[in-house]
């Protein structure tokens, strides 16, 4: 039995509560009922920038922002002393003057007769969510905008199918205006509804059957068909797009897009008149894949008179990279199967290559594909532009955190799986809050964007850098031990004291270098141990390398 007594017991737990606050990633401080911060954890100085002798005495006014309204404290302090707590959104300013935006939680400890003593306040930096969230949320406005303009009728469909063996059940769930206008249908009238349900079990049936063709290939179709609907009858080319839950390993739902081509149609027998007016790309090709014939549009879009296209094979103008992909596309068509699609850069009169989007068919036995194109270049681009938002810090150019975390994640995964070392170093620009309040934050930026440079520069072709926050940056050193990272380190910081930022300005570095263990969490355990070196680095005279236990 032990001989512990209640006493000890209860400082164990109180010790325990301690090391708990003091690891916590989240900012953890508290201040007297006069706001003035008497104590803060390790994360306080890591979210804020301000160090323990800083913080400690001060007012939390040194956080404001300037963003929040003076009715927002005053609400905030009023509901304080009243002995409520508070949880909200608030955006703060770190001491390198760097807004972050952190969701905080405070609470009150009050005496006997309720009034409050102290004030218990936790705050999570939730700056590249609210980031994320912010340009997830853009992008959805121009997919709305674009699903709500767009001339093309499109369609979602829910697909639902108890186990393997039951019936697939197709439901509409939304139409786009150019559907419910050109159909005569509604999104209210058809919600929720199976085709036989909206239009009968003649015409309901074939649909379905397009659909469960879509679902059981589990690639996007392409098919003709006319439809006498309530707007009247129409030729529709109609392309299906299966979307696929991953962890269920299933097709959920079904994206239809469908183009009008009543008109097209009509014009079959006058196929000059239905070129010229056509703003699409087409052209027909012959077996061999030459130009027979091209629309007038290939002159204002990409630079080619249709003229001079005709007898030359169309994978001359495909980016080298895309040339296999066109050939399989256009091969892949015949009598059997005769519709493909396929995107592929095209060259330009100009000499610079174009994103176009294909549709081709192969209707006869005579091998003539029949082909229309479609210019989605800006698309693209939008594309690699949410891409690097998500991925590249905008102001240095190299990862950002959430990719940093990422890079160490894989690596720390691939030391578990296959041994071999990894070692990270976490540096900090010294004194950078002088620079900014001395030059001002555009020197400050390029001074960061220096250090950036500087510090790329050194690195080899394995290794993992990202900024991880302010001027702090983290290098990932794969197949690298503790030793080895502390040379590479001292090279950086070396490089970083060597060289003049703007405004012929000297700044230095502080490093942290921790190894990584196996059994450890790759950003809990081994950032918090470089971190706890860099703090060490800098309090103990910047400029200088320190190595975690």
């Amino acid at each position: 039995m032990s001989n512990m007594n209640v006493a000890d017991e209860s400082a164990m737990d109180l010790g325990v509560f301690l090391a708990a606050i003091e690891s916590a990633r989240h900012a953890i401080f508290v201040t007297n009922s006069d706001g003035l911060i008497e104590y803060i954890n390790p994360a306080f100085s890591q979210v804020t920038g301000y160090s323990a002798q800083e913080a400690l005495g001060a007012k939390t006014s040194i956080l404001r922002s300037g963003v929040m309204t003076a009715e927002y404290y005053q609400d905030l302090w009023s509901q304080l002393l009243a002995g409520n707590s508070w949880s909200e959104s608030i955006t703060n300013r770190r001491k390198n003057g760097e807004l972050y935006e952190a969701w905080q939680i405070i609470s009150p400890i009050t005496d006997e007769a309720g009034r409050p003593l102290k004030f218990v306040v936790i705050q999570e930096d939730v700056t590249e969510r609210v980031q994320t969230e912010r340009a997830l949320t853009e992008l959805s406005q121009e997919y709305e905008i674009v699903f709500t303009n767009t001339q093309d009728a499109i369609f979602l469909l829910s697909v639902e199918q108890e186990s393997p063996d039951a019936e697939v059940v197709f439901r509409f769930l939304r139409l786009n205006a150019t559907h419910e206008e050109l159909t005569g249908f509604t999104t209210r009238q058809v919600r929720g509804k199976t085709p036989t349900e909206v239009v009968g079990a003649e015409l309901g049936g074939e649909l379905c059957a397009n659909y469960r063709r879509c679902f059981d290939s589990r690639e996007t179709v392409v098919y003709d068909e006319v439809l006498d609907l309530p707007a009247g009858r129409r030729t529709w080319r109609t392309r299906l797009s299966p979307v696929i839950d991953a962890a269920a390993d299933r097709v959920v739902q079904i994206i239809g897009t469908a183009r009008d081509i009543t008109l097209e149609e009509r014009l079959k027998n006058d196929q000059q008149f239905f070129f010229e007016v056509s703003p699409d790309l087409f052209a027909i090709l012959t077996p061999d894949r030459r130009f027979q014939q091209a629309s007038p549009a290939w002159a204002p879009l990409m630079g080619w008179e249709p003229s001079t296209l005709i007898g030359h094979l169309v994978t001359e103008y495909v980016h080298p990279d895309d040339i296999n992909s066109t050939i399989d596309a256009l091969s892949a068509v015949n009598e059997a199967s005769p519709f493909g699609v396929f995107e592929a850069r095209f060259r330009t009169q100009g000499g610079e290559y174009r994103w176009t989007s294909w549709n081709i068919k192969c209707p006869s036995v005579d091998g003539m594909i029949y082909a229309v194109a479609r210019d989605v270049e800006e698309n693209k681009r939008l594309q690699a532009r949410l891409i690097q938002m998500s991925t590249v810090d905008q102001l240095t150019g190299i990862s950002n955190r959430a990719q940093g975390s990422v890079d160490l994640h894989r690596e720390a995964e691939r030391v578990q799986r296959h041994g071999g070392k990894l070692s990270l170093i976490m540096c900090d620009i010294d004194h950078f809050k002088q620079v900014n309040d001395n030059y001002g934050h555009a020197v400050g930026d390029e001074g960061l964007q220096n250090t950036a440079h500087v510090i790329e520069k050194q690195l080899r072709t394995t290794d993992f850098f990202a900024r991880w926050g302010g001027e702090e940056f983290v290098v990932i050193l794969p197949d690298t031990d503790r030793d080895g990272a502390v040379v590479f380190a001292e090279r950086l910081r070396e490089a970083v004291e060597t060289t003049r930022a703007a405004n012929n300005i000297a700044l230095t570095i502080s490093l942290g270098v921790a190894e990584y263990s196996p059994n450890e969490d790759p950003e809990r355990d081994l950032l918090s141990r470089a971190d706890r070196a860099l703090y060490e680095a800098k309090e103990t005279g910047r400029n200088r390398v320190c190595v975690a236990s």
